[in-house]
């Protein structure tokens, strides 16, 4: 039965990539994919729980490189969400942080996908009242499109206005192209946000890419033309989901989802001339 991804870790070279787990979401497929039609999910049923729902894991990446600790994106926090399409359950990230063995603390650089909610949580926690870094000793970075997206007085902050006040005096704002650490470079990848990026990491010959929201599920490996509800400019989303597919299709190349369910982990494979997502098996 589909599941939220679990706590896992691989390596690739020289990097450990662990995913860390946060909780789960639960989306409404006619309404994540509103083009789609019933028939449209006949031969894709494998894809849906019980219920008929897509389920989206919800969580963050550590990177760990011989000489950094990179977090990729903070996840949804302890916080519950129930719309008509989208059901988030967060809560347990720093818990399973504890598991890789990891102290906020260790944590030298964060890079957010995008400011999405559900990418921004524990960006901070409430202290005796007052809101603090979560990781006090890290450089935080996003391209400079994605945080100057709230320079406009009509972009919501609903739910990331902690978030975005903690960061206003630290962000570092970077470009396409830009290297954060010798083994990671940003990757724009617009779309489900105007500034959303993605992340290239390199280990010898090998290479991963970490896709953010790109990819909400695997169903989109097989159907990226399909329109999802979640882009801000679901066009150009798709156009890049067409470029990414090329990307991952590439030899030595791990993709790394965030919401992509039972493991965030895969490579893409061709089946009749139709992309798939090929789980990667994970360490532990």
């Amino acid at each position: 039965m589909v599941m939220a991804a679990p706590f896992q870790s691989i390596t690739l070279g020289a990097l450990r990539i662990t995913y860390v787990p946060d909780g789960y979401g639960l989306l409404k497929p006619s309404g994540l994919f509103p083009t789609t039609r019933e028939t449209d999910w006949q031969d894709y049923q494998h894809f849906l729980n019980e219920q008929g729902q897509l389920v989206g894991s919800v969580g963050a990446h550590v990177i760990q490189t011989p000489k950094h600790t990179l977090l990729v994106d903070t996840a949804y926090g302890p916080a519950d969400f129930e719309g008509p399409i989208v059901t988030l359950h967060g809560g347990t990230f720093l818990q399973n942080l504890k598991k890789a063995r990891i102290d906020p603390a260790d944590i030298d650089t964060v890079f957010f996908t995008h400011l999405h909610l559900d990418h921004v949580g524990w960006t901070g926690q409430i202290v005796d009242g007052q809101p603090i870094l979560t990781f006090p000793n890290a450089r935080f970075l996003v391209r400079s499109t994605e945080w100057h997206r709230f320079d406009d007085p009509a972009e919501s902050r609903a739910g990331i206005e902690v978030a975005l006040n903690l960061l206003a005096q630290r962000i570092e704002l970077i470009e396409d192209g830009a290297p954060i650490l010798p083994e990671a470079t940003v990757l724009a990848t617009s779309g489900h946000t105007p500034g959303h990026a993605s992340l290239l990491l390199t280990s010898g010959k090998e290479r991963a890419i970490v896709l953010g929201d790109v990819f909400h599920s695997s169903i989109q490996f097989e159907h990226p033309e399909w329109t999802n509800v979640l882009d801000s400019d679901p066009e150009r989303a798709k156009r890049t989901r067409h470029q990414m597919l090329q990307e991952l299709a590439q030899p030595s190349t791990l993709g790394i989802g965030t919401h992509i369910a039972d493991s965030v982990f895969g490579r893409l494979t061709s089946v009749q001339s139709k992309y798939q997502w090929s789980v990667e098996q994970p360490e532990r």
